[in-house]
């Protein structure tokens, strides 16, 4: 998937469809009865999940009436939905360094997170990548400096946010640097100096205006960085 190429039209189901049913084959095959290969298929294949959101009360505990969240997440699997709302894709399991799911500006992530209303219209995506090339936020960011209109963030957003707008889009770039330390296995040597990786973790959050608005117009929960929208 090139996310620089989405469009509003983009067809969550169609794309996660093939992507599910796999997973599900997968998490109910019996690994007893498998050769070698086939195990290491099992291991190497990343794994999706579908998920049914929902519109629940915040019943105060929020600047807003509402919020979104999955059926079957901890909190509210005893909660009676005001109403349903859509369904969740997400990558489970992968390989960081092996896996693409989708790509952005050449910059390849592994881990896609993909939200589409009852009717099928898409509504916003979460991609995620934990990076050792420092210039791969560098690269994703440029392109979106420059095709984009800058947004002015509320205030907590914090230093480590940013956000651009396109005609259909809001879109938002987080990063976090930090240092991975090598961890000896059983019977290496740990008087040598343990080697540390720069890490740059990245999430790019993309979300159509109409969803935005919807959510606005029917006092739903959007994460504060958001500009005005728990007003």
């Amino acid at each position: 998937m090139i996310l620089e190429k989405l469009d509003s039209t983009f067809n969550a189901s169609k794309f996660y469809g093939p992507k599910i049913k796999r997973s599900e084959e997968l998490l109910h095959a019996d690994v007893k009865s498998m050769d070698k290969k086939e195990l290491k298929e099992v291991f190497e294949t990343a794994i999706f999940k579908k998920d049914t959101l929902a519109i629940f009360n915040s019943e105060g505990s929020l600047p807003t009436l509402f919020y979104i969240e999955s059926t079957a997440a901890w909190g509210t699997r005893k909660l009676k939905p005001v109403k349903n709302f859509g369904y969740r894709y997400t990558t489970v399991s992968y390989n960081e360094e092996k896996d693409t799911i989708a790509l952005f500006n050449g910059v390849s992530f592994p881990a896609l997170t993909m939200t589409e209303d009852n009717g099928g219209k898409f509504a916003y995506l979460y991609a995620m990548k934990s990076s050792k090339r420092k210039d791969d936020f560098n690269k994703i960011h440029r392109y979106l400096q420059k095709s984009f209109k800058g947004l002015k963030l509320q205030n907590d957003a914090g230093g480590c946010i940013e956000g651009w707008e396109s005609e259909d889009f809001y879109y938002f770039l987080f990063k976090k640097d930090r240092r991975e330390e090598q961890i000896f296995s059983f019977g290496e040597d740990e008087d040598n100096e343990p080697s540390i990786t720069e890490i740059v973790d990245i999430r790019l959050e993309i979300y159509t205006k109409l969803y935005i608005e919807t959510m606005k117009k029917e006092h739903i929960y959007l994460p504060d960085y958001i500009p005005n929208v728990n007003e």
